[in-house]
């Protein structure tokens, strides 16, 4: 085994990408996106930029903390006091959350814009399928890292190979959804930089991402995180009808009607695990399909990280 397509470019995909080269496996990553990261995601708007989705890391385990040491000294990573709680510390991507990403994929072949559509095997190995046709290439095994709503249409669809277990255990994750709202302002406001709010209201979270380290100072952007009720009962609706909706919340939370010179909302249908499997990863070595994400162990960029490394372990064990 040699070959190997990891679909999904997040923190899981990622990390199974960073292990399986390491491990010598050449790996070829798709991603729907224009870059990799998933929800570690940064918008440049001027000189703003704002993490519209992950906000922080915070470390706990100690493969998690050696990965930390890497990006430390690769300098794409710093503390951000502002958002800690106790000593709790809370790690940012620098300049952005994005700076992860391509520090991981060192090695690996990404293929971004490209959304796979259909999986299956047959006597020459697993092959994928875009919009647009099959992909010009074979592998010896097929690593998913999708969201499972996303994961579960390609195993039910998956062709040559029985992927009913995995189709089976997606429908036991669930998620609770987020609008995220992107704010520039032409003079600072009234407000300390990290808001946690009340997660039964409209709000969850305000930040000042411009307080964070490597962010220009000078300017004043905000992300402001939809609470996960007011996200969901509201995910039917587009940016444009979301944007003067969480803008009024937002100045009804700071008790002043700022106008902003920057707006945009951006959707996040699968932003937190709710319910995850409860199990690391999911392998069949017999079939050589596997599946790592958030939803196997948590809600934490963190848990990620660990699905990904433990599916990692069973691939570089059998490829051996």
């Amino acid at each position: 085994m040699h070959n190997i397509a990891v679909i999904g470019a997040g923190m899981a995909g990622c990390t199974l990408a960073r292990r399986l080269v390491d491990g010598g496996l050449s790996v070829r990553v798709f991603d729907k996106g224009r870059a990799a990261g998933g929800r570690m995601a940064t918008r440049a708007v001027g000189a703003c930029r704002f993490d519209h989705g992950a906000q922080f890391m915070s470390v706990r385990g100690a493969a998690m903390s050696e990965q930390l040491a890497d990006w430390q000294r690769a300098g794409v990573v710093s503390r951000w006091p502002q958002a800690e709680v106790g000593a709790d510390a809370r790690w940012v991507g620098v300049p952005g959350m994005n700076a992860l990403a391509p520090r991981m994929l060192w090695g690996a072949e990404l293929q971004p814009q490209t959304t796979i559509a259909g999986i299956g095997t047959d006597r020459l190995g697993w092959w994928l399928a875009n919009d647009e046709g099959m992909i010009p290439d074979c592998f010896d095994a097929v690593l998913v890292t999708l969201p499972a709503p996303q994961a579960a249409a390609l195993f039910d669809g998956c062709s040559g190979a029985d992927a009913t277990p995995f189709s089976e255990a997606m429908r036991d994750i669930s998620y609770a959804s987020c609008w995220a709202l992107m704010l520039s302002f032409d003079h600072r406001l009234d407000a300390p930089d990290c808001m946690r709010l009340d997660r039964n209201g409209v709000l969850g979270w305000a930040a000042r991402d411009s307080s964070k380290p490597q962010h220009d100072a000078a300017s004043e952007c905000w992300v402001v995180h939809a609470s996960a009720r007011w996200s969901d009962e509201h995910m039917g609706l587009e940016p444009e009808d979301v944007e003067p909706l969480l803008l009024a919340a937002f100045q009804m939370q700071l008790g002043m009607a700022v106008m902003p010179v920057h707006l945009r909302a951006h959707r996040w249908r699968y932003a937190r695990v709710l319910k995850p499997l409860g199990r690391d990863c999911i392998w069949d070595d017999g079939q050589r399909l596997g599946y790592a994400s958030d939803g196997c162990l948590g809600e934490r960029v963190e848990d990620a990280f660990d699905s990904a490394n433990a599916l990692a372990g069973h691939v570089l064990r059998s490829a051996a």
